[in-house]
């Protein structure tokens, strides 16, 4: 049993090192294997995808959907829509009509966001596959994998609505939101960043918490809402809860090629 195990690690090892040889072409476009035979396995449908590329995938935006959280992206969706809805009344009923205008800003960027056009929020590229074959998913618990061209962009979710700022080398969190107007950030304590892979990370924006992280093009950062000045600790905490895990599944670039696996 061990053998065997040894053998079939060291076969992924050796396809992934030719992999990354594989040369590149000036203007490849990337398209879904046309070859009707799905494999069994996350891991051989990379690998298959890969063979038939002129250049090496990009595996940082890279992704998949699983079954079971695609079974849930509707129902997030229109819960997320409801509670900004529903804040944003409370607000405007308070006479606190900056915060009302705020949650309508992204009750509308959210309702252009179509639910299915989505990722699992994790990391599923090969290489996090490779690193350890029990990461490995059945196809068969998949909707669809895919992969996107680097975006020239960075989405900031924040008081007046979104922004997509020009991606630059060496762009940080705190660059970007130096980029916003003042009264889109003077009284927030926190934002979320989602990278490219999916994955999260709660900063502080304030001046007594002030913290900055690296921004990949793709990255969308969220400034929380202020939780005090939101309704009220429940109302404003769920709305940023919901918005970061609905943001976390959305697609890490505009121009995508999904490949369904059934």
């Amino acid at each position: 049993m061990y053998d065997r195990a040894k053998t079939r690690r060291q076969r992924w090892v050796a396809l992934l090192m030719a992999l990354s040889l594989w040369p590149a072409a000036a203007s490849a476009q990337r398209e879904a294997p046309t070859d009707s035979a799905m494999p069994a396995t996350l891991l051989e449908a990379w690998l298959a995808w890969q063979a038939q590329e002129q250049e090496p995938l990009d595996w940082a935006y890279s992704f998949a959907l699983r079954t079971r959280d695609a079974s849930v992206l509707d129902p997030l969706r229109a819960e997320l829509l409801g509670e900004l809805a529903s804040l944003g009344d409370t607000l405007r009923l308070m006479g606190h009509e900056p915060g009302a205008r705020h949650l309508q800003a992204w009750h509308h960027a959210v309702q252009g966001l179509p639910a299915e056009a989505a990722r699992s929020p994790e990391r599923l590229d090969l290489p996090w596959l490779a690193a350890s074959l029990r990461r490995n998913v059945p196809v068969g618990n998949l909707i669809h994998l895919g992969t996107c061209e680097p975006p020239p962009w960075v989405e900031v979710w924040g008081s007046n609505g979104v922004s997509r700022l020009p991606w630059q080398p060496g762009m940080t969190t705190a660059g970007a939101i130096a980029q916003l107007p003042a009264n889109g950030y003077r009284t927030l304590d926190r934002a979320t960043l989602i990278s490219p892979l999916g994955e999260t990370t709660t900063l502080g924006v304030a001046s007594w918490n002030r913290e900055s992280l690296p921004l990949a093009p793709g990255a969308r950062l969220v400034l929380l809402l202020p939780e005090h000045d939101m309704g009220g600790t429940l109302e404003g905490s769920l709305v940023n809860r919901l918005l970061v895990r609905f943001l976390a599944t959305r697609l890490p670039g505009d121009v995508c090629t999904l490949w369904p696996t059934r």
